[in-house]
């Protein structure tokens, strides 16, 4: 005969303990997410909770320890590679501690974001996880009225706990890179809602970089609406049939640099030895194109390995750095070359 409680039946902490061979409190602490239980008995407890079907009551749990075991985080787009990394390496370690990540998308929207991130808290999130440092003027101070910890990812900022690193110095070594291999006249093709502060940021510094060699980038080669690969493919056609058809194309993620290598290949161009194209991040088929990508590096993973150290550090009472900046590697590849002889002349 099975001594599994009848469906009828509600399955407490003591059958689980008894299930398990531990004590209650044990099994409490394995449902609290605590390290300080053994992987055997862990896995004792866990077993038994299967076995027993037994459910955690979140709404008495979230009573008794005033702890809803949620961290929430709020993204721009989950389209790209750019966000779900992160949000992966992210999970993954909250998940280790016993937390349940509760997530939504603001499609770039101050007032999205705003908005999820009150239903977020409505739902009774014990941290938050937020990307880039420009953001409805209420957000911080929702944020701060919850007192619940919160970081920002991909843009350090002084003001607040973040991890990211500096874009303005990423896109001067990008370009940099194509300055050195005589290029003079350069293209953006980027998507900058209002809300994209790293992009901005990154038109700065590539305007900068070129600044500082003499040269400006031309507005009409400056495309800030493509957010997909089919349209980084249509920018790339309104640059090539423009008034100052560019050698050099620096885009804003990888995605988009293969739309816009897919034009230049319909155009006949070869790359790069007619024009050279750069994407950023270095998403995995960034290497495995046709035309193998030159691309900055950023560690996706460990933007989201960071965040989650830091929120759940500081959820346990512990010290955690509140600003992490990374650094971008430049990888270069077969997608650029030297700026065509009638260019240099």
């Amino acid at each position: 005969m099975s001594d599994k409680p009848s469906p009828s039946a509600r399955v407490s902490l003591d059958d689980v303990a008894l299930r398990a061979g531990v004590s209650t409190a044990t099994v409490s602490r394995v449902l609290n997410g605590s390290a300080s239980v053994r992987p055997s008995r862990r896995e004792a407890v866990e077993r038994a909770c299967e076995e027993l079907g037994y459910v955690i009551n979140r709404a008495a749990r979230t009573l008794a320890s005033r702890r809803s075991m949620t961290i929430g985080a709020v993204v721009p787009t989950l389209a790209t590679e750019t966000f779900s990394r992160p949000l992966a390496a992210f999970q993954q370690q909250i998940h280790q501690s016993g937390y349940t990540m509760l997530l939504a998308s603001s499609d770039f929207d101050p007032d999205t974001e705003l908005k999820e991130v009150n239903k977020l808290v409505e739902y009774g999130i014990d941290a938050l996880m937020l990307v880039g440092n420009s953001h409805h003027p209420r957000l911080w101070e929702r944020i701060a009225q919850q007192n619940i910890p919160c970081i920002q990812t991909f843009s350090v900022d002084a003001r607040y706990p973040s991890v990211g690193y500096d874009n303005e110095l990423a896109a001067g070594e990008l370009t940099a890179h194509l300055l050195a291999l005589g290029h003079k006249v350069f293209a953006v093709i980027v998507g900058t809602p209002p809300s994209n502060d790293r992009v901005s940021d990154r038109i700065t510094g590539t305007r900068q970089a070129l600044a500082a060699a003499g040269l400006t980038l031309d507005e009409a080669n400056l495309i800030n609406s493509a957010f997909t690969m089919n349209e980084a493919r249509e920018a790339m056609f309104r640059l090539l049939d423009g008034p100052n058809p560019p050698t050099a194309v620096i885009c804003g993620n990888d995605l988009l640099a293969f739309g816009a290598m897919r034009a230049a290949s319909e155009r006949y161009l070869r790359i790069p030895n007619d024009i050279s194209i750069t994407g950023f991040n270095d998403y995995e088929y960034a290497e495995h194109l046709e035309h193998p990508l030159t691309t900055m590096r950023v560690e996706l993973d460990r933007i989201g390995e960071v965040a989650a150290d830091y929120l759940l550090a500081t959820l346990n009472g512990e010290t955690a750095p509140v600003q992490t900046l990374l650094k971008p590697e430049l990888i270069v590849r077969g997608s650029t070359g030297s700026a065509p002889r009638a260019a240099k002349g």
